[in-house]
């Protein structure tokens, strides 16, 4: 029995339209992967895996496609748009990116490092002045002066000093709620001066280029390429990126009329960080708890909307599954998409490289992270399907795109179910491709 809201076309297949399909087309030609399996066995085990994932409520609704080669080799949408709704989830369905956004940032800035007005060695104070005087909060809860700083390519590998409140690091989430600096997630009147304004105000966590901390490094990122190029962060990834790439659903303030294509948000009913407890919605703004670091993420899910939100490098922009498998492509293809040339080779090869060392990352052992990426060093520890060398990231509310450059596979999960769409969810799908018979 199909699950609730799951659209069949041909033998029953969820499969996307003929428009989407000729869109992505043009992206390669098809050639045998080295994947051991057969398409048709990997399907089954993709069927089972979002089947298993929508019945067993984890997640209202899920849609998944996977590239080879350019080529669409598994699609599927499949559930509910929202909990306790009737209307099906659509390939044409817009998402919050959240932190998928990193991406885009990463590769904005490397566009303005190509072209010589930015410097992966030079400090942020270049053209943020506020970040020129940074203290660090030690393990006792004293501070000190930083001793320089942060980089371009610290605020690029997540080793810039800086934490989020919902990854909760001991004393420092005390100071960020006290000069309430935000995630990108909420507070949607901040504006990109008050938010930097606010976090250089806070204290560091570490020394720069020390340790590593998921962070707000990308929003200070994005504040940066505002500096360097004048105008909005959005207006440089839509000029630079999106019109070349064709990707028409991009936005950072999403115009009012568009809200009813937005999936609605979910979280899971019970705050375990497990599949299978149910899903709750989310109207509006709520400390949703994050189960990995104890901490809390505050949500807002109408800040999409908001025609006054700053441009949250790390966590503002939304868009539709296919345009956000474009992107990814073109990355794949070494920054190229269609005859439209987004950055040179060399450069999506740095960008793309484990520049953590052995550094411990969000992710886990057999994980490190690049100028923007996590990447699979040892896919093992990792215990994963991914070959190393593959890389992507997720997104809090329920988004996850990995890069396969062994396979030629490119592979995109978009749900709204906060926190475990990311993570449990993504994974499951993910995984289920590079199953073994």
């Amino acid at each position: 029995m199909s699950p609730p809201g799951e659209q069949p076309g041909g033998e029953n297949q969820e499969m996307i339209s003929r428009r989407l399909l000729l869109a992505l087309l043009g992206a390669g030609a098809l050639t045998t992967g080295a994947l051991a399996r057969t398409p048709e066995a990997r399907s089954g085990k993709l069927d089972e895996a979002v089947r298993g994932l929508v019945e067993g409520r984890s997640t209202p609704g899920i849609a998944v496609l996977i590239l080879q080669e350019g080529r669409p080799v598994y699609s599927r949408i499949a559930g509910l748009r929202e909990a306790g709704g009737t209307a099906p989830i659509g390939e044409n369905d817009l998402f919050r990116f959240a932190s998928m956004t990193k991406a885009a940032t990463s590769v904005a800035a490397m566009i303005l490092v190509e072209e010589g007005r930015l410097g992966l060695d030079e400090p942020v104070s270049r053209y943020l002045p506020a970040f020129a005087s940074l203290r660090v909060r030690g393990l006792d809860g004293g501070e000190a002066p930083a001793e320089r700083p942060p980089t371009i390519r610290e605020l690029m590998t997540h080793t810039a000093g800086f934490s989020y409140n919902f990854i909760n690091r001991p004393r420092v989430v005390d100071a960020y709620h006290e000069a309430r600096v935000t995630d990108g997630l909420d507070q949607p009147d901040v504006t990109t001066a008050e938010a930097m304004r606010r976090l250089a105000s806070a204290p560091l966590g570490y020394q720069p280029g020390t340790s590593w901390e998921y962070s707000l490094a990308t929003d200070v990122l994005g504040a940066v390429i505002e500096g360097v190029t004048g105008g909005s962060l959005g207006a440089f990834v839509t000029e630079r990126i999106a019109k070349p790439l064709r990707l028409e659903s991009w936005t950072f303030n999403a115009p009012e009329a568009t809200r009813s294509r937005f999936v609605p948000v979910t979280r899971p009913a019970q705050p375990t960080g497990t599949l299978g407890t149910g899903y709750v919605a989310v109207i509006a703004t709520e400390g949703v708890p994050y189960p990995a670091t104890r901490g809390t993420a505050t949500l807002d899910p109408n800040r999409a909307f908001s025609p006054v939100a700053y441009h949250s490098g790390g966590a503002g922009m939304s868009g539709t599954l296919g345009d956000y498998a474009r992107f990814a492509q073109m990355l794949l293809n070494e920054g190229e998409l269609e005859g439209a040339r987004v950055l040179r080779a060399e450069t999506v090869r740095q960008m793309t490289a484990n520049a953590t060392g052995s550094l411990p990352t969000l992710r886990g052992p057999g994980w490190g992270f690049s100028l923007g990426f996590g990447v699979v060093t040892d896919p093992a520890a990792a215990k994963t399907g991914l070959p190393a060398g593959s890389y992507g990231w997720g997104g809090i509310y329920g988004t996850q795109f990995w890069i396969d450059p062994t396979n030629r596979v490119v592979g995109v999960v978009m749900t709204q179910t906060a926190v475990i769409g990311s993570g449990p969810v993504a994974n499951a799908v993910r995984e289920a491709f590079y199953a073994p018979d």
